[in-house]
């Protein structure tokens, strides 16, 4: 029996020991309560609007949007905007602004929208499409009116397709599972680098964190068609996109053609003062530019930084001005099928 007690006391004391080993351990008030999650909305959140389409006799519809340029251009949802030309925009400091939108394409469901302020604007950059299946993703929008609120989840799947409410097939689309409600739409899809790797645009009916939202591939090719459109020159240089890393400054822009300033393998780091990671930040650095301009790039050439002057050329449909695309009925009717409906459909 003493045998008995004296085993009990040994297996108490070892159940117990681990009680005395925190005690040197710092307090939980002196510990970090940051994360890559709080960093990621931390760079994110004063790049994200809210927009309000107001409804005669009912609540204002509400959705989201990117700021993808400094100078007051965002991208959001076709049907975010309703077909409507001119939106309500809610920045993120509470400064309420008119956008205009000048361009707005049904099929793919996108539109971008313009605003003018003296405001300072925070751009987010749009990341490449290194996606991983189960990496960690935030969804940020304006649910129910409740502007910049953050949800959590991962990617899903990848190269979803589904038909949306105006019978368009989408496809390309990123599924993941932060949940998102009305108002998301719009809205960025923003992974642990803080990058905008989507925008969110429709979610199944019925089921439980099933989300989709449409990725940058698309997203980058539509906005430089705009910008090809609203400045009318080019730089005549082919290139390619290349992620060199998983985080940090992980995106490049190779040339692929030699020419007299450039070399095959030249890394383009800079036009004008744009800053550039992929091929829509070349693009939306030659507003306000003209033909027979030169512009000053900074590229890197086997380890060294190298600055020259390149002369821009008249792109196609030069001298055009974006506009709003014709209008089909806004996807976010309330007529929509039972299979999946848009991220501001109440």
């Amino acid at each position: 029996m003493a045998h008995s007690r004296a085993c009990c006391v040994a297996v108490l004391a070892l159940a117990v020991s681990p009680l005395f080993t925190f005690a040197n351990d710092p307090p939980a008030s002196k510990l970090s309560r940051s994360t890559p999650v709080t960093e990621a909305v931390r760079k994110t959140k004063a790049g994200v609007v809210a927009i309000r389409i107001p409804r005669q006799g009912d609540a204002d519809m509400v959705g989201a949007g990117v700021i993808v340029d400094e100078r007051g251009l965002i991208v959001t949802n076709r049907h975010v905007t309703a077909g409507q030309k001119q939106v309500n925009i809610r920045l993120h400091d509470g400064a309420d602004l008119v956008g205009h939108v000048v361009l707005a394409d049904c099929d793919l469901d996108l539109a971008i929208v313009r605003i003018s302020t003296n405001k300072k604007l925070t751009a987010l950059p749009l990341g490449p499409t290194d996606l991983m299946v189960g990496e960690t993703v935030l969804a940020i929008g304006s649910p129910y009116g409740y502007d910049a609120t953050v949800s959590r989840g991962i990617i899903s799947a990848i190269d979803r397709q589904i038909k949306m409410p105006n019978d368009v097939v989408m496809a390309g689309l990123i599924q993941h599972d932060a949940p998102i409600n009305p108002g998301h739409s719009g809205g960025p899809l923003v992974n642990i680098n803080a990058e905008v790797i989507g925008i969110n645009v429709a979610m199944r009916t019925g089921a439980q964190n099933i989300a989709f939202a449409i990725n940058t591939n698309i997203v980058q090719s539509f906005l430089e068609r705009y910008a090809r459109q609203a400045s009318g020159v080019k730089l005549n240089i082919n290139c390619e996109e290349k992620v060199i890393a998983e985080v940090g400054d992980r995106q490049r822009v190779v040339v692929r053609n030699a020419s007299a300033e450039l070399k095959s393998g030249d890394e383009i780091r800079v036009v004008e003062d744009v800053k550039v990671a992929n091929t829509f930040d070349i693009q939306r650095a030659l507003w306000a530019k003209k033909p027979g301009q030169q512009v000053e790039v900074k590229v890197n050439r086997a380890g060294q930084e190298l600055t020259v002057r390149l002369t821009l050329e008249a792109s196609q449909g030069a001298g055009s001005v974006a506009v709003v695309s014709p209008e089909s009925p806004a996807a976010n009717s309330f007529a929509t099928p039972p299979s999946v409906r848009t991220a501001n459909d109440r």
